[in-house]
């Protein structure tokens, strides 16, 4: 369940937080949460009008954790915050909003996150609803995807599994765009969920290849993590970008040409250390090839829904389906 709303003028703050309402609602979300989900969002809708002219909301529904919860995430490219402690304080009022600020704003989410590089706009996330279950996986995940301009359905597709001790991850662009993309994306995330956890993601991807030959095909990359043993092992086929970036730089992972379900070459896998903080990063073609973090310092540290949401505002093109999928070893 997600949504995105575009903000260009005040007319847009009520409806964003209509919608708000509604959505929390449809979660299942307790009165008091949904109260709560119409003052961040009329917040963060009020300050991007205000400060940056135009902008995004994006709701989305989440169950990390197991809870369900209502995520916001506030996007605009305007001049950015020059004193993020001060704005994230108690009190502090942006001017013209309802005054609450960002502090009230985390006090009332269970989760807050912010994002600001001067010139460069601001990202802020929050998630409403109960605390988590404390034996939530080492995991966070996060994911920003949307259709090429002018279509309802996107021929990207990503998925997750976890079983014990470890986590899958899939991302797939299925050839081209529309139904018939999406078609193959679809039956390659059923045989990816479907699949033994025991299997390594070069077998993964070659029961794949066979599953959907009655496509038109899908570049495709997956990821197996098993913190027990500190390492991540990768497979991929096609022109999907990869990278997993720690304290000790950053790794390209490297896939195969070819297309899976037409005409997949040998597929080489890739194993790699994955530790407390590390972060795996994985693109679609509709992201710039061009994506890189050094215009966005500090951006790793944040949650993985909002590095996401970030690096799509700034690289994803309007004339490709755009996926983006971020993991963070706790």
């Amino acid at each position: 369940m997600e949504t995105t709303l575009s903000l260009a003028d005040k007319s847009g703050i009520a409806d964003a937080r209509r919608r708000a309402m509604q959505m929390a609602q449809s979660l299942g979300l307790a009165e008091r949460l949904q109260a709560d989900a119409a003052l961040i969002v009329t917040e963060v809708a009020t300050n991007i009008i205000k400060y940056a002219g135009h902008g995004e909301i994006i709701l989305k529904g989440s169950d990390e954790g197991g809870v369900s919860s209502l995520d916001v995430i506030a996007l605009d490219r305007g001049p950015g915050i020059a004193n993020l402690g001060a704005a994230c304080s108690d009190g502090f009022s942006t001017g013209g909003s309802l005054g609450a600020g960002l502090g009230t704003i985390a006090r009332h989410s269970t989760l807050f996150d912010i994002y600001s590089v001067a010139g460069a706009g601001t990202a802020v996330m929050a998630r409403i609803g109960e605390a988590p279950a404390p034996n939530r996986p080492p995991f966070l995940i996060g994911a920003r995807s949307t259709p090429k301009l002018g279509q309802d359905v996107s021929g990207d597709a990503w998925a997750v599994r976890f079983a014990p001790d470890m986590l899958w991850v899939a991302l797939l662009d299925g050839l081209g765009h529309g139904p018939l993309a999406a078609e193959a994306s679809r039956k390659a995330v059923n045989i990816f969920m479907d699949a033994n956890s025991g299997i390594t993601p070069a077998d993964l991807l070659r029961n794949v290849h066979l599953g959907i030959k009655s496509t038109r095909g899908a570049v495709m990359a997956l990821a197996k993590f098993e913190p027990v043993n500190a390492t991540l092992s990768f497979a991929g086929v096609g022109n999907i970008v990869s990278i997993v970036s720690s304290g000790d730089g950053t790794q390209h992972l490297l896939s195969t040409d070819g297309t899976v379900g037409y005409n997949m070459r040998a597929v080489r896998p890739t194993q790699t250390a994955w530790q407390q903080g590390s972060v795996f990063i994985a693109t679609t073609d509709g992201v710039s090839t061009r994506w890189n973090l050094n215009r966005h310092p500090g951006l790793l540290s944040r949650h993985p829904s909002l590095i996401a949401s970030v690096l799509h505002r700034d690289f994803a093109r309007d004339a490709d389906d755009a996926t983006i999928v971020v993991v963070k070893a706790l």
